[in-house]
């Protein structure tokens, strides 16, 4: 991706965060969340790469794309960082209990396997270049597609039966934050 080439904003809203998560009492503040549009899978992003007039078929890149996160976790397994030029490094850290002594320290003791990234630092630029586009809330947006659904069923004089023509459910990644106040 050319650094200087915008390509779309980033969705936000805003939403009210405890300033001390820990104290359920404490002062909110309002912050910015992302409001991801959609989850792109392995597919679609071939699709994507596909949009971009690679000769490769949709089948073949899906398929790269596949094999490549395998064997990102087999070369992580093996203890090794596997670094994608442009994008960044994946690595693992662990997770131990501690022992009092080295020499009494076992595998036993690791706790956990932490896939980390660390991202390459022209990738990171480029996204600091972003621009932003005011949304409404997830909890707004249900709202909306809910009276829109009511308006249009009155049109139709239809009864509201609990489905929604469109097939959309309502449900959606978003903040997260149940006090997500963005109209």
């Amino acid at each position: 991706m050319s650094a200087n080439k915008q390509i779309g904003s980033i969705p936000f809203s805003v939403g009210l965060r405890l300033v001390n998560p820990s104290e359920k009492e404490s002062a909110k503040v309002a912050v910015a969340y992302v409001q991801s549009r959609e989850n792109v899978d392995n597919h679609t992003l071939a699709r994507h790469i596909k949009e971009h007039g690679t000769p490769f078929s949709i089948g073949t890149l899906h398929g790269v794309i596949d094999d490549i996160c395998e064997c990102i976790a087999e070369q992580l397994l093996m203890g090794n960082r596997v670094t994608l030029d442009g994008l960044g490094t994946l690595f693992v850290s662990l997770s131990s209990t501690g022992t009092g002594d080295a020499n009494e320290f076992t595998s036993a003791q690791i706790t956990s396997v932490n896939p980390r990234m660390s991202f390459d630092e022209e990738f990171v630029k480029t996204l600091q270049k972003a621009e932003f586009e005011n949304v409404a809330s997830r909890k707004a947006q249900i709202q909306a597609k809910k009276q829109e659904k009511t308006a249009m069923n009155e049109i139709l004089g239809a009864t509201d039966t609990g489905s929604d023509p469109t097939g959309d459910t309502g449900s959606s990644t978003g903040s997260g934050d149940p006090d997500d106040v963005t109209p």
